[in-house]
Formats: C-alpha cells, sequence, structure tokens
C-alpha cells in the first residue's frame, strides 16, 4: 500500500467511470449515533473546514468491467453498516447526527465521464470529482469510480474520513478485489453474499473518575497548560493563519535497514514503531528541538477478528512523550564511533520508548469525550492542526498481499495546513513517510531536513 495525498497523485488516463448513489424515494432511514470523532468532523465541516477524504485504488486487468465493478461496491457497501450512514444537521446544542440507509433501498446508476489524456488531467478531473462527491453531509459521502484502459485499469473508491480510516482501505481494496474477480469471471453463483458486520460502536464506555489512565491524560494536558502539542520547530505559518498543504513521501529505511531496526528494537525490548518514534524525537533533537519530543500518536480500536474486517473510523488518539536519549552518556553528536560503545540512540532510549508507548496506549481505553469533558478547564488549540505521528504496518493489515500486487494507493485530500503531521508505514519494501505541512520556505527547509536526519539515524540504528 502507497500511502500520498492527492497533489502527488498520478493516475493513468482513460475513460472514466462514476456512479450516483440515492436512497429510493420513500426510504426512511434508522438513526444512528455518531462516535466523538465523527462528531467533530462533522462539527469542522458544518464550519467551513474543507472536505477531508481518502480515496483507496488499485489496478485490474483489463477494461473495466462495469456490471461486475458495480456489483463489488454494491457488496462492500451492504456488508459494512458504516458506508450507509449519513450525516445531517440538526439544531443546536445537537447540531449534527447520523441516520442509515438500508442497502436495499439503495439505487445505483452509472455516468461515463471524460476520455482524460494525461495524469495531470485525470488527477483534476478525480480530486474535483472527489473533493464534491465526498463532502460530509448528505449521501453518499463516497464516489465509486474507475479509470477504464484497454490494458489494465484503476479502480477508486473515495470516502469521506466520515466512513473510514487507513486501516479500512486496506479492507476496501481486497474486498472490492476479490468480488470484482469473482463477478467479472462470471461465477455468479460463487459470489460471496453481503457479511453483515455490526453497526459502528456508539464509543467506549466511560472509566470511573478515579481510573489513573485518566489521569494520565489529564496530567499531559496540565503539564501543557491544557494545550495540545505543536510541532517544535518553526514552520513558518504567523499565529493564526494557514497556508496551503505541502506533502513529501520518502523512503526512510529499505527492507533490509527495516529489518535490522526491528531487530535492534527488539533486543532493546521495544517495537519496531518505538524505534521510529525515538528516532524521529533525536532527528528533532538534533535539528534544535527539545529533548523531549511531545505528541499524539492516533491508535486503532479493532479490538476483535470481526472488528479488523469492518471500514469505518476506528480510531482513537493518545499522548506520548518520547526521550531521545540525547542527555545518556553513550549519545553524542551526530556522528558516533562505529561500535555498540557509543550510539546515535542508546539502548536505554529504545527501551523508555517502548515502555512509553505501551503506556500511552493503555489510554485508548479512555473516551476522548470523557477526557475533554472532565477538564477543569477549557482544552486549548495552538493551532488548527495537531501535532501527531501516525505508524501502521501494513504487513500485519487484511489483504496486504493483494494490495502489493495491484499497485494499491492511499490517496488523501490536499488542504491547507498549519502544523506537521506524519505518516509512517512499514511494507515488505521497508519504512516510508507521508508528511504533511505548510507550503512555506521555512517548513521546506526544516521538514526535509529533518526527514534526511531522520533516515540517517534510522540507519545508524541498524
Amino acid at each position: 500500500m502507497r500511502v500520498l495525498s492527492a497533489d502527488l497523485w498520478e493516475p493513468a488516463p482513460g475513460q472514466v467511470v462514476t456512479w450516483d448513489v440515492t436512497p429510493g424515494a420513500g426510504h426512511v432511514p434508522e438513526p444512528a449515533v455518531p462516535t466523538y470523532n465523527q462528531r467533530n468532523h462533522l462539527l469542522g465541516a458544518r464550519g467551513g473546514e474543507p472536505s477531508v477524504w481518502i480515496a483507496a485504488a488499485f489496478d485490474v486487468a483489463g477494461p473495466v468491467d462495469r456490471a461486475a465493478l458495480e456489483g463489488a461496491f454494491r457488496d462492500l457497501v451492504a456488508a459494512h453498516p458504516g458506508l450507509r450512514v449519513e450525516a445531517v444537521r440538526r439544531p443546536d446544542p445537537e447540531a449534527v447526527g447520523l441516520v442509515r440507509h438500508d442497502a436495499d433501498a439503495l439505487a445505483w446508476r452509472p455516468h461515463e465521464g471524460p476520455v482524460t489524456r494525461t495524469a495531470d488531467e485525470t488527477r483534476a478531473h478525480l480530486v474535483a470529482e472527489l473533493s464534491r462527491r465526498c463532502a460530509p453531509f448528505g449521501y453518499p459521502a463516497f464516489l465509486p469510480a474507475a479509470i477504464s484502459r484497454a490494458d489494465r485499469s484503476t479502480v477508486v473508491l473515495g470516502l469521506d474520513h466520515l466512513h473510514t480510516d487507513a486501516w479500512s482501505t486496506t479492507v476496501i481494496v481486497d474486498e472490492l478485489a476479490a468480488r470484482y474477480a469473482e463477478r467479472a469471471d462470471g461465477a455468479r453463483v460463487a459470489v460471496r453474499p453481503a457479511r453483515l458486520l455490526p453497526a459502528d460502536p456508539a464509543g467506549l464506555p466511560f472509566v470511573g473518575a478515579d481510573d489513573p489512565r485518566l489521569a494520565t491524560w489529564h496530567g499531559f494536558l496540565r503539564e501543557r497548560d491544557w494545550a495540545l502539542p505543536t510541532f517544535p520547530l518553526p514552520l513558518g505559518v504567523p499565529h493564526g493563519e494557514r497556508a496551503p498543504q505541502r506533502t513529501v513521501v520518502r523512503t526512510l529505511a529499505d527492507a533490509a535497514t527495516a529489518g535490522a531496526v526491528a531487530a535492534r528494537a527488539r533486543s532493546a525490548g521495544a517495537s519496531t514503531s518505538a524505534a521510529v518514534l525515538v528516532t524521529l524525537a533525536r532527528a528533532v533533537a538534533d535539528l534544535g528541538g527539545p529533548a523531549t519530543l511531545e505528541t499524539l500518536l492516533p491508535v486503532h480500536t479493532r479490538a476483535d477478528d470481526a472488528a479488523r474486517r469492518s471500514v469505518g473510523w476506528h480510531t482513537t488518539t493518545v499522548p506520548l512523550r518520547i526521550d531521545s536519549g540525547t542527555g545518556h552518556p553513550s549519545a553524542r553528536a551526530w556522528a558516533a564511533p562505529a561500535g555498540d560503545a557509543q550510539r546515535t540512540v542508546p539502548d536505554t532510549a529504545l527501551a523508555e520508548t517502548g515502555k512509553a508507548l505501551r503506556a500511552a496506549r493503555e489510554l485508548a481505553a479512555v473516551p476522548l469525550e470523557q477526557v475533554v469533558g472532565t477538564l477543569p478547564q477549557p482544552l486549548r488549540f495552538p493551532r488548527r492542526d495537531i501535532f501527531q505521528v501516525s505508524y501502521l504496518d501494513y504487513r500485519r493489515l487484511p489483504g496486504h498481499a493483494a494490495a502489493a500486487g495491484s499497485r494499491a494507493h492511499h490517496v488523501s485530500a490536499a488542504t491547507r495546513a498549519d502544523d506537521l503531521q506524519v505518516w509512517v508505514s512499514r511494507t515488505d519494501d521497508g519504512l516510508a513517510v507521508r508528511a504533511r505541512m505548510p507550503r512555506t520556505a521555512t517548513a521546506t527547509q526544516v521538514v526535509d531536513a529533518l526527514l534526511d536526519r531522520w533516515a540517517t539515524i534510522l540507519a545508524e540504528l541498524g
């Protein structure tokens, strides 16, 4: 799975096909309860925030079999309740809500779009359609599409963030590819029936008021004067302003280096994700940042096998402090001597980050609405964006092998930014990063230097 943003997407040209999906006349949808993430997302959209969509894209052989692909799209929507929710505006104080449609009451109509000639033309057309069709209010907040070509075609399903998260893109690719192949091969009797998954959960249960995990959340925010973390190096955006988004996608470590990093982390009692985080913290410190990096970490809330195959927004966020290890006697400046005596990131820092990461993930059991609702002072947002670092090992997700063989892409909308956000992915090719930041000269210089330094430290770690 290649993770990138719309500004870097290069879909090959061809015949664009999309589908309109509308609820049937006379159908009355059932009420549904939004999660905390969904509610905040909808309130932002209601306040004028731009559309935040995610698209799953993958290749299939030959020209598109439209009937087979429509059937695959229908099956997917029928199988996943999260794809049938519609966001609705409500009077204050509720402001926003959800309703859920019946799959059998949906009408599908194909629409033949343009025949594009270049990747730029194809991207411009699809991004415009995705931005228009994947807005959260109204149904559907997703766009089924394809780019048909004589030799190899591309299937695209774009969804507003209301419906999906990064993990879900792998499930979408896996299920759509399998269902399309069955239908296109003519084995209609073998097409798997829609596997009805549980509806999206309304949220985690509140923990006790004296739960130490809630106290940890409060302590993290108290020490920050009730403000969420921001990237500690300059990005060149005046306070209160945002700039057009710049996206950087690059390799952090090849497969051999990633394997060596994983082995080194295990020997210190940590994970590869801990190694990725502590080396980022060290790179920030080397560029003049603090010795301890504070950030937010998205983590998934999929607790069982059924949830692993679900499509929806099943993530929460936890706070994390990462000690870069710069104060350790064996942690010298940039070029440490060869051998084990002196290392840029000592084993103690790896071990401590592993411990901190395990403790942070325990905080995922505390609902975010409880954290915010029990603060003694209002939560402060120094910037519109939140400094966060995400790590996802795609090798462990459903459909990884199929995704690798079909040029699968996770494509996110490109909007505006005032902070740094980082997504690290591990695949069979190694470690890659997608970094989202403001498009300013300062941010370009700082983040490019950061990514260079980060890759160097990872290579030294292995």
